[in-house]
């Protein structure tokens, strides 16, 4: 117990770390190049811990592992700032200072893009989900699938093991499927009846999805009749019965809809992996075919199986670990603007809302008890994120700061140093109330 406190702690102060101070290290080294004087890097806040100077910087460690900052001299040339003279950041050329700024978060996205690339290029051990199929079949976590009905399964890629696998499973259409697998080292033959998954992305107005890693207390029991989208968005459905019989094989969407909606039963797969609630009589209204999707309830044939794959070559990971970034950024202001815009979504502090330092924790949480791929996974996702929030156009963060260099281009002369502070005080404030506004939705949100 205290062992996984430890661990959980760790991987906490980790993440807010490593994503802080690769961007910290982006302002710092274009700093350095640029010629500008940079006084200190510190690593955490607060009272200092110990200290040492090179040349002249200063490295800090601070006693709240929560960042880091790097302070350099004359940012706005107010009286009682350190003066480096030339070498003040004031001082900078515009492009110099436009460079130092934005450094951050190009430092981010890199970070983000290397850590994809070897989560892309990292061998994935098979992870068998509990009362599923496969399980069911006695395969275990790290057994290798390498033919299904004798069509081999390749293992080059994560997309070629899952493509071949749900080929394989769509074409058998719940039918008993021969399935050859390698456990230790030893080859095995299993005649496997895949389970019938369904995802549900469609969140019922004025509800709340559970925090990630939870298992959701059961909403529909024996007698009542509840929809299907009454299971938490995005959880994995494994059904065990329809209208009472036991599944049988078929398309999906037409066994579940047809021309009368059935009454399904079945159990959520947790986002951790482990085996959730139970429900009961669930109307599958809506369903199609498929492997889950935003605004959908779909449904598929699968054996149960997060397939196991040998890693991507480093050309090939480098391109699909820097290609998450696009999407990521574009998904991104697709959702946030859904989330401003459409009233069904629950806003900023609903249930798909955004997430603060509670979020934060609670994924993290979910991440370690999960492993080193889905850790790794968190990180990047979180340096992207504090790389795209960084470039807003707000003062106080790194985009407002270019905002008003841009403007002092332009005017060709400065804003007056007092009234520079004055603006980024203003924007800081917004930023903190904000934040604690995020965190009222984080902490309403069941966890």
């Amino acid at each position: 117990m205290i062992l996984d406190v430890l661990a959980v702690v760790g991987a906490i102060i980790l993440v807010l770390l490593s994503v802080v101070l690769v961007h910290e290290g982006g302002h710092f080294l274009v700093a350095k190049l640029s010629g500008i004087r940079v006084d200190e890097f510190s690593v955490g806040f607060g009272p200092r811990i110990a200290a040492r100077t090179l040349g002249e910087t200063t490295y800090s460690l601070r006693i709240i592992p929560a960042g880091g900052y790097v302070r350099m001299a004359g940012m706005l040339g107010l009286e009682g700032e350190a003066d480096a003279g030339e070498r003040n950041f004031y001082r900078a050329t515009i492009p110099k200072r436009l460079a130092t700024i934005m450094a951050g978060v190009a430092a981010n996205m890199i970070f983000a893009g290397l850590l994809f690339t070897v989560i892309f290029a990292w061998p994935n051990a098979s992870h068998i989900q509990p009362g599923a199929a496969a399980q069911l079949a006695g395969l275990h976590d790290g057994d290798v699938i390498v033919s299904v009905d004798a069509q081999p399964i390749r293992h080059d890629t994560a997309a070629h093991v899952s493509s071949d696998l749900h080929a394989a499973t769509a074409k058998a259409q719940g039918q008993p499927m021969t399935v050859v697998y390698s456990s230790g080292g030893t080859a095995h033959t299993a005649r496997i009846a895949p389970s019938l998954i369904i995802v549900n992305g469609i969140q019922p107005p004025g509800t709340a999805s559970p925090g990630p890693g939870a298992t959701p207390a059961p909403t529909a029991t024996a007698g009542a009749v509840r929809t299907i989208a009454t299971i938490p968005v995005g959880l994995e459905f494994v059904v065990t019965a329809v209208n009472g019989q036991p599944v049988s094989a078929g398309d999906p969407a037409q066994l579940l809809a047809g021309s009368t909606p059935a009454l399904i039963s079945g159990f959520v797969i947790n986002d951790d992996g482990t085996r959730g609630a139970s429900y009961t009589n669930l109307r599958a209204s809506g369903v199609s075919d498929g492997s889950g999707g935003d605004g959908a309830i779909q449904a598929a044939w699968r054996l149960g199986v997060s397939p196991n794959f040998d890693g991507e070559a480093l050309p090939q990971a480098l391109g699909d670990g820097f290609g998450q970034i696009p999407t990521f950024v574009t998904t991104t202001v697709k959702d946030l603007a859904n989330l401003v815009t459409n009233p069904k979504s629950g806003g900023i502090t609903g249930p798909q809302g955004l997430s603060g330092p509670v979020g934060i924790v609670r994924q993290t949480v979910t991440a370690t008890h999960q492993g080193g791929r889905s850790l790794t996974y968190w990180i990047a996702f979180i340096s992207m994120n504090l790389g795209l929030v960084n470039i807003l156009p707000i003062p106080f963060l790194d985009g407002g700061k270019a905002v008003l260099i841009l403007i002092e281009a332009i005017r060709r002369r400065r804003l007056d140093p007092r009234r520079e502070a004055m603006i980024y005080a203003v924007g800081l404030a917004l930023v903190v109330v904000f934040v604690i506004y995020v965190t009222i939705g984080d902490v309403s949100r069941p966890g």
